[in-house]
C-alpha cells in the first residue's frame, strides 16, 4: 500500500512539475503585454532592405594583403540597427560561384564568400536570391550560392537546387509568430534557365504565384510576405504593372510586399482590405527599397531605406496585424574608395554633438546626406 501511495505521489509530482515547466515556458515565450482592455499580445519587428550588390570597386575595397576579403566595415554603422530586429531580410543581388570563376561586378556578378559572411554578421537572417543576376554564373553559381548560404546558416528563398524546395514557401517561426516568405523575379537578363532545371528560379508568373499562395495558406501563417524583383530600373515611381500585381497579390491573401530592382527608392503605401473574417485588415507594399550597398553613385542610386514593420499578435482573437511601419534612410559613402552604409539621421545627429568618429569620416558628405534625406522624406509615401 505504501509503495502504491509512493508511486502515485511520485506520478502526481512528475505531472505537476511538467505542467509548471510547460506553463513557465509558454509564459516566457508569449512575452505577455497587455492592452488597456487586458487582452494579451505579442510583438515582432521585421526589417527589410533592397539590393545588396557587390561591384568590382567593393571587391577591391574588401581585399586584404593576404588575398582574403573583409567586407565588415561596409555594414559597421548599420549593424546595431539591423540587429535590433527579430528578423532582417535583404536581396542578395550577386552569386557566390567561388574564386575559380573570377570575382567580378557588373554585368556578370560573382562575389567572394566573405561578402555573405559580412551580411550575416551585420544581422541579416534571410536573403532573397531570385533576381536578374541569379544565373550570372549559370546553374553552378546558383547552386554554390545556396550551399554557401546554408553553410553560414542564412535562410534563403527564390532559387533552388531541388524541385520540391521550389514548391513551398520559406516558413519562419519566431517567438509566437509564423511567417511565410515567397520571392519572385521578372527575369534573368536573358540568360536561359537550364533545360530540366526550370524550377531553379521563381519567376513572376501569376498562375504559379496563385498556386504557391494557396499551398502556403495550408501552413496557417500569421502573415504572408512576398519579396519581388520588379519594376523599371532608375524609375522613382511604380509602374502600372507593379500596382496591378500588388493588387493581385493582396486579393489572394498576401499581407506584405517588399520590392527591389529599380535601384532607387519608390514610395510605399498601406491599403485597407477585407480579411477572411469579414473585418478590415491593413496590408503594406514597399515598391522599391533602393540600393542598400552598391557602387552606383548617381543621385537616388547612392541611397536606400531600411523598412521596419512592427507586427502585433492578439492571443484573444488569434489575429495578427501590422501595427506600425517606420523607415531608416541610408546613404552609401565611398570616401577614398572605402564603402560604408550610413544611417543618415543618426549621422546628422552625431554631427550636431561633435562626435569625432562620425565627423572625421562623414562630415564632408553632410550636404549630400541632407539632400538624400530631403529626397527621401518627400518621396517615401505614395501621394
Amino acid at each position: 500500500m505504501k509503495k502504491m501511495t509512493f508511486k502515485l505521489t511520485s506520478l502526481i509530482l512528475i505531472i505537476l512539475t511538467a505542467f509548471i515547466s510547460y506553463f513557465i515556458s509558454i509564459t516566457n515565450n508569449v512575452n505577455q503585454i497587455s492592452y488597456d482592455n487586458g487582452e494579451l499580445i505579442d510583438t515582432i519587428t521585421i526589417s527589410a532592405v533592397g539590393d545588396l550588390m557587390c561591384h568590382t570597386p567593393q571587391i577591391r575595397d574588401a581585399k586584404l594583403s593576404n588575398g582574403s576579403f573583409d567586407f565588415s566595415h561596409m555594414f559597421y554603422f548599420v549593424k546595431p540597427i539591423l540587429e535590433q530586429s527579430d528578423i532582417t531580410i535583404g536581396n542578395l543581388e550577386t552569386v557566390l560561384a567561388g574564386s575559380d570563376k573570377i570575382f567580378s561586378g557588373y554585368p556578370l556578378f560573382n562575389s567572394p564568400d566573405e561578402f555573405a559572411l559580412a551580411i550575416k554578421d551585420a544581422g541579416f537572417d534571410v536573403l532573397v536570391t531570385s533576381n536578374n543576376h541569379s544565373l550570372d554564373r549559370g546553374f553552378f553559381g546558383l547552386e554554390r550560392t545556396i550551399k554557401i548560404l546554408d553553410s553560414l546558416g542564412i535562410k534563403h528563398c527564390g532559387t533552388y537546387i531541388r524541385k520540391e524546395d521550389s514548391e513551398q514557401a520559406l516558413i519562419l517561426e519566431i517567438k509566437n509568430f509564423k511567417l511565410a516568405l515567397l520571392s519572385y523575379t521578372y527575369g534573368t537578363n536573358g540568360i536561359p534557365i537550364p533545360e530540366g532545371k526550370e524550377f531553379c528560379i521563381s519567376l513572376i508568373d501569376t498562375s504559379k504565384i496563385k498556386s504557391d499562395i494557396q499551398k502556403t495558406k495550408q501552413h496557417n501563417p500569421d502573415k504572408i510576405i512576398v519579396y519581388l524583383h520588379w519594376g523599371n530600373e532608375y524609375q522613382r515611381f511604380p509602374t502600372s504593372a507593379q500596382k496591378k500585381l500588388a493588387d493581385f497579390l493582396f486579393n489572394y491573401g498576401v499581407d506584405i510586399i517588399l520590392g527591389s530592382h529599380p535601384h532607387v527608392i519608390q514610395p510605399s503605401e498601406f491599403k485597407i482590405l477585407p480579411d477572411s473574417f469579414g473585418n478590415e485588415k491593413k496590408v503594406f507594399v514597399a515598391y522599391s527599397m533602393g540600393n542598400f550597398i552598391s557602387n552606383q553613385r548617381k543621385r537616388f542610386t547612392d541611397s536606400g531605406v531600411i523598412v521596419h514593420l512592427k507586427l502585433v499578435k492578439n492571443f484573444s482573437t488569434n489575429q495578427t496585424f501590422i501595427d506600425t511601419v517606420t523607415f531608416t534612410p541610408t546613404y552609401v559613402s565611398k570616401l577614398n574608395g572605402r564603402f560604408r552604409i550610413v544611417p543618415i539621421k543618426e549621422a546628422l545627429q552625431k554631427f550636431e554633438i561633435n562626435d569625432s568618429l562620425w565627423i572625421n569620416l562623414f562630415s564632408s558628405e553632410e550636404k549630400k546626406m541632407r539632400r538624400v534625406l530631403n529626397d527621401f522624406e518627400n518621396h517615401i509615401w505614395m501621394k
